[in-house]
């Protein structure tokens, strides 16, 4: 894929909004919304306090081309991400926006398939594994996904790894005890979540329901847990509503505009 133009024809350049950073993604392709913001802000949560000499050690599974992983890194300073992601061309512009970002001493990425991870990523653990998986099964899909890309089928549905598969690995990856696993999912799956944690032994340690408006159910939750832990607290967070309504305008809630417009302060932890 060709990068000299600054818009390739396959690409569009957008602006993330933060610490000045910018991405290419691919048109045709898993394009970033609300869910990989929500989980990057989410996940930033879980970063432990620091200084840049001491780094928080991340790692994406399925990033795409990489605007969740860029965004924690626009976050907190004190993190480096590892990134891995299956498909050749979102892979190709995930290596090209760690470069137009200056961030090839904070990142790295790894073409290779989270069931079967490459050596190096397998060598390591890390403190924190975030991961937004295809929202749907593969059998529920609907002839309508047949005029889906390739990169925009495996990006909804679970073509390349369950979500179990995705939670075992990051179960595989995080340190023990002091290490989470962070994860954004559609909200009718919440029971599969836990399941899956629990088969992991992953234990549920925060849950945050998202709404589009205060009077309507969740359309995804955040769930983060640890594995090898003691607690068997589950705190259950306030409601994130994304929007409100005025003057029969739609318009960002205060929660929303304050997660995607201001400095990074919230702890989960």
């Amino acid at each position: 894929m060709d990068f000299d133009n600054p818009v390739p024809g396959k690409c569009t350049l957008e602006d993330l909004g933060r610490a000045g950073l910018k991405m290419y993604q691919l048109k045709e392709g898993f394009r970033f919304g609300t869910d990989s913001a929500l989980l990057a802000w989410f996940s930033s949560c879980f970063v432990r306090k620091g200084d840049i000499s001491s780094p928080c050690r991340v790692l994406e599974l399925g990033s795409g081309c990489g605007a969740c992983s860029l965004l924690v890194l626009g976050r907190k300073e004190n993190t480096t991400v590892d990134m891995v992601e299956i498909m050749k061309q979102p892979y190709e512009v995930l290596c090209e926006n760690i470069r137009l970002n200056n961030l090839t001493s904070r990142a790295n990425a790894y073409n290779c398939d989270l069931r079967d991870l490459c050596g190096e990523v397998k060598s390591r653990q890390y403190d924190l594994v975030m991961f937004n998986p295809p929202f749907f099964l593969r059998e529920r899909g609907t002839g309508a996904s047949e005029d889906l890309s390739i990169e925009r089928l495996n990006g909804r549905f679970e073509e390349n790894g369950s979500l179990q598969d995705f939670v075992d690995c990051a179960a595989a990856r995080v340190i023990p005890s002091s290490g989470y696993v962070v994860m954004i999912m559609k909200g009718n799956r919440l029971k599969e979540c836990i399941d899956s944690f629990s088969r992991a032994g992953i234990t549920p340690e925060r849950l945050l329901t998202v709404h589009p408006f205060f009077d309507k159910k969740a359309s995804m939750i955040l769930l983060a847990g640890k594995r090898g832990s003691r607690s068997t607290e589950l705190r259950i967070l306030p409601p994130l509503i994304l929007n409100g309504r005025t003057g029969g305008k739609v318009i960002p809630s205060k929660e929303a505009d304050h997660i995607y417009n201001d400095p990074h302060d919230e702890c989960f932890i």
